[in-house]
């Protein structure tokens, strides 16, 4: 069936807001460093008493709250400056699930390489390296890669509760959290729920910041690390559930399913392997951030990883020697779970 072709009629706002998008980007970034939203949340609240709190001259604070303001970021209610919820909830610094530094690395970390896409698609790669480079090769330096966790907790405990909360951890006794990171899923699991331990497996330097965190949430008794890669040294045995938990979109499907295949290899007969990862509707009509993944994902000719469907990701399953796979949506807009079992 045709999709209706909704532009007709349609002038050139459309394009424009597509094509020049980087301006938001300049702008949200912007208030987030100067902390805006904070210093609003804080009760800074007229123009001169928001530029007081960030160190600037009214009229550059007013140049900046109208920005704001023209994204549904800021609103002004008799006279004073408040954020909208969502806003408050995640771009201010004295929030719980603040992540407005993930948000300023991911942005600064990525900004230029978008630069490139089509060079990225049309150069012809000129080494036949393991899709796996990239991130090994950046976890190798400490401070990028305390830099990287340390993002990814922010971004991701969130998250991390909203699954506690939806998938039942405690049918489980051993947990294997693969390519686990800061430990945010398996920490924000053990506060939610009883009768499991788990162990974060990932590179080094991760797993030494990964157990700052597991001790600073007093979780040391029940969530304990190991260090491992993807396609190495065979992983620990003796667990009855697995989980990679986004990152394996990083990977194309011959090495998504080997690392598949090696999880089954830790879990006991009957044991359950959970994938959360970036997924596309079977249609490939998007979601948005899973398309923009996806396309990211070729760097100078290169595959650097892919986002699947969750048709493909339930062959995937088969292929590497499960039954039973299932796959959702864990956020529509983004992300899919996927389940299955190693044979009994």
């Amino acid at each position: 069936m045709t999709k209706e072709d909704f532009t007709l009629g349609m002038k050139t706002e459309r394009m424009t807001d597509i094509a020049l998008a980087f301006k938001q980007t300049g702008a949200i970034l912007a208030a987030i460093e100067m902390e805006l939203f904070t210093h609003i949340a804080r009760g800074a609240g007229t123009i001169d008493e928001i530029a007081a709190a960030m160190g600037v001259d009214a009229e550059k604070a007013d140049r900046l709250l109208t920005a704001c303001k023209s994204m549904d970021l800021v609103r002004e209610v008799d006279g004073r400056h408040e954020n909208y919820s969502d806003v408050q909830r995640y771009l201010v610094k004295d929030s719980r699930t603040y992540f407005g530094d993930y948000l300023d690395y991911m942005a600064h970390r990525d900004y230029g390489a978008w630069e490139n896409i089509a060079h990225n698609l049309t150069a012809v790669a000129g080494t036949n390296e393991d899709d796996d480079r990239t991130y090994v090769s950046l976890m190798q330096d400490p401070k990028k890669a305390r830099d990287f966790t340390e993002a990814g907790y922010e971004a991701s405990i969130g998250l991390g509760h909203k699954l506690a909360k939806e998938f039942d951890f405690s049918r489980f006794d051993r947990w294997l959290d693969l390519g686990g990171g800061s430990g945010c899923y398996a920490i924000a699991a053990c506060e939610r729920q009883q009768g499991f331990t788990v162990t974060v497996l990932d590179q080094p330097n991760v797993i030494a910041v990964a157990e700052e965190f597991i001790a600073k949430h007093g979780l040391g008794d029940r969530i304990d690390t190991t260090p491992g890669d993807f396609f190495g040294a065979p992983y620990p045995t003796g667990y009855d559930l697995a989980t990679y938990i986004t990152p394996l979109q990083g990977y194309m499907p011959d090495k998504v399913i080997a690392a598949l295949a090696k999880a089954k290899d830790s879990l006991e007969p009957g044991g359950t392997i959970l994938v959360v990862d970036y997924m596309l509707r079977d249609d490939k009509t998007g979601p948005l951030d899973p398309a923009f993944v996806n396309l990211f994902g070729i760097r100078e000719g290169r595959y650097l990883g892919r986002v699947n469907t969750g048709a493909e990701w339930c062959e995937f399953m088969a292929e590497a020697g499960y039954v039973d796979a299932q796959a959702g949506w864990f956020t529509p807009h983004q992300l899919g779970l996927i389940t299955a079992r190693k044979p009994a």
